[in-house]
């Protein structure tokens, strides 16, 4: 008997998360890989994603296998033979939310990862591709209505209506925007940091968190000793061999340092930043508070302070807030509704 599977994804900047299931029924198999945007996960992006897509698959069909030999074994009379192959597994639809792949690339991000999954027997006809914000808009349940505040590797905010994007705001990639974004926070602190040791900006605690991440005293380059004689030098080079080339996403690393020493007042001062900016951003975009609020990204969904202070201030206006840690819901209802439209 064959069984028809859908693929669901959430692919964003830093990881991309994959799921399996059947078309009517329960998960089949989860799979965790690499980020794929194609601004900053580097160019190898697809060609990881397309290999993330081919392990859930195999892992979906082997748990078919094994439930058919289940199956197998509880209905024969005799002793069981060798295990066949099992159920023939047809995928009836792919859903994927990428990061990156809004108007400005949309067309090309779909030809590539269309092109990529063509040799796992999956027809461009099955295949949907859209931005991660309408699959974390989708996944906050929240209706066909309503705002979308992301803040993960990338930072956005969309007004949705009848699920289509009517008005946003940033969303530029981590050159021109992103405000927010764990890549703004990782860029923010090291230049915080940088300008400590320069002289240029204030002392902070910042320097001793991200030297401990690096595995350096950038205070006094003690221990151990400096490599290059001067902590400004170390920490350059240090950044070299730890931040890919063409992959700012690795920036992310830095983000949470600020949440850890929040008493430290410039540290306080970038958190305080990224709050403001997502309270400012949600009263532009619906400025008569009558739309519900759904949060995305690890930024706001993660605990601390941002999460905290964003939600609390939220509602204190009286907004209803709805957390979507992950866009795979959102990708997966999408994934079952594309495989009626093709069945039917």
């Amino acid at each position: 008997m064959r069984q028809h599977l859908v693929l669901a994804g959430d692919v964003g900047g830093t990881r991309s998360r994959l799921v399996a299931a059947s078309v009517g029924g329960g998960l089949l198999a989860q799979v965790e890989g690499p980020g794929a945007n194609l601004r900053s996960s580097g160019p190898a992006a697809f060609d990881t994603l397309a290999a993330t897509i081919a392990e859930v698959l195999e892992q979906a069909r082997l748990a078919l296998r094994a439930a058919d030999a289940d199956v197998d074994d509880d209905t024969s009379d005799g002793p069981a033979g060798p295990l066949a192959d099992g159920p023939a597994a047809e995928v009836a639809a792919v859903a994927l939310g990428i990061s990156g792949a809004g108007p400005a690339r949309a067309a090309e991000v779909r030809a590539a990862v269309g092109e990529r999954l063509d040799p796992l027997g999956i027809p461009a006809e099955r295949l949907l591709v859209t931005d991660d914000l309408h699959t974390a808009f989708l996944s906050g349940g929240v209706g066909d209505d309503g705002l979308l505040v992301l803040a993960g590797t990338g930072a956005v905010a969309v007004r949705f209506r009848d699920r289509e994007a009517i008005a946003r705001r940033d969303g530029m990639g981590w050159l021109l925007g992103d405000v927010g974004s764990a890549v703004w926070l990782g860029r923010r602190t090291l230049e915080a940091v940088a300008a400590d040791l320069d002289g240029r900006g204030a002392r902070t605690l910042l320097t001793e968190e991200v030297g401990a991440a690096l595995g350096l005293d950038l205070r006094e380059g003690h221990r151990p000793p400096s490599p290059t004689g001067d902590p400004r030098q170390d920490l350059i080079r240090a950044l070299d061999e730890h931040l890919p080339a063409g992959a700012p996403a690795a920036l992310g690393r830095f983000a949470p340092l600020p949440a850890r020493v929040r008493e430290d007042p410039v540290a306080r001062g970038i958190l305080a930043a990224v709050i403001e900016h997502v309270l400012d951003t949600v009263e532009a975009l619906d400025p008569e508070a009558v739309l519900p609020v759904v949060l995305a990204g690890s930024v706001l969904t993660g605990p601390g302070p941002i999460h905290d202070e964003v939600t609390a201030s939220l509602q204190d206006r009286r907004r209803s807030v709805s957390p979507a840690p992950d866009g795979l819901p959102g990708a997966l209802l999408l994934a079952r509704e594309l495989a009626d439209r093709v069945a039917g």
